[in-house]
């Protein structure tokens, strides 16, 4: 739960609510920053995975992810948001910054989210 509650994962997940449903359900567009939501986006749904492998696995769940994994993501996130749906949908549009964007995203949750390991329990 721990997770859950670091001050930077509480300011990226409120920005990310405030910019994405409550600005838009206000009709306050020209306040909206365009990216900020694919930076946000990756720190969020990072957390809140690795927080959810613990609690669905607590014996064998990993306490923070190794960089492979949060590459993996990003590279999942970029083709299937930017490549796939795109091709099969309308509403999607193609935007080569976006990747830019979910690789920040990565970066920061890597480097200010990801538990460090100098702060983790030993093992016993």
């Amino acid at each position: 739960m721990k997770l859950l509650r670091r001050p930077f994962f509480l300011v990226a997940a409120g920005l990310y609510l405030v910019n994405r449903y409550l600005l838009a359900h206000l009709d306050l567009t020209s306040y909206k920053v365009p990216y900020l939501n694919d930076v946000l986006c990756l720190p969020v749904v990072l957390t809140l995975a690795l927080w959810l492998q613990q609690k669905l696995f607590p014996r064998t769940a990993r306490s923070r992810l190794n960089g492979v994994q949060v590459v993996f993501t990003v590279i999942y996130f970029s083709v299937f948001f930017e490549g796939i749906l795109p091709t099969f949908s309308k509403r999607y549009t193609r935007d080569y910054w976006d990747i830019l964007a979910y690789v920040t995203g990565g970066f920061i949750y890597y480097w200010f989210l990801n538990p460090k390991r100098e702060s983790l329990p030993k093992p016993q």
